[in-house]
């Protein structure tokens, strides 16, 4: 998310490990602040218990993914007059799966019918590497879309992020921001 720092990483002369440090930090910090997770503890993945994982290793990890230049982040704020980043309304409840809490369920099926609108294939809670995703995205010729919305772990974003090949992984935590990593 730095300007900075994304920059300076790629070129083959080494940086003093204090700017690499702060570069890091500032990333973390940024992360910590845009993506909401479901705890504060990272215990586990995929219910195997006896695997734990440090978060805030995790949250390093992505951020050295971002500051390497492996994965590319950026924050996009919605801006008056701007009201929803969805072409789609949000639909009625009536009659329609519901998934998650009212503004999960409501925002998944507005950002379903969105892309469903521009003629994408969406599917719902595809299979990602680690876990799945609320919703997939699909064209020939466009990389997949990967969405979440509200809440997500760490320990999957990382997994995730890092074993992915050419997509986009979209982070929805509220009607204001959307989260975007991608790997083209």
């Amino acid at each position: 998310m730095n300007k900075i720092s994304t920059k300076n990483l790629k070129t083959k002369k080494s940086l003093p490990w204090d700017k690499v440090e702060d570069a890091i930090k500032k990333e973390v910090d940024w992360l910590h602040q845009v993506i909401d997770t479901f705890s504060d503890k990272e215990d586990t993945i995929g219910g195997m218990p006896s695997i734990h994982y440090c978060r805030e290793c995790l949250v390093r990890r992505i951020a050295i993914l971002i500051l390497s230049g492996k994965i590319r982040a950026k924050q996009i704020n919605r801006k008056d007059p701007l009201k929803s980043f969805w072409l789609a309304e949000k639909r009625d409840k009536k009659g329609v799966k519901i998934h998650g809490e009212e503004w999960h369920s409501q925002t998944m099926n507005q950002i379903e019918d969105h892309f469903i609108k521009q003629k994408y294939e969406v599917i719902r809670e595809p299979n990602l590497h680690w876990g799945r995703a609320d919703l997939g995205v699909y064209k020939k010729t466009k990389p997949t879309i990967f969405i979440e919305v509200g809440t997500t772990s760490f320990a999957k974003l990382w997994f995730n992020l890092a074993t992915e090949e050419k997509f986009v992984y979209l982070i929805v935590p509220d009607d204001e921001k959307i989260i975007e990593f991608s790997k083209i």
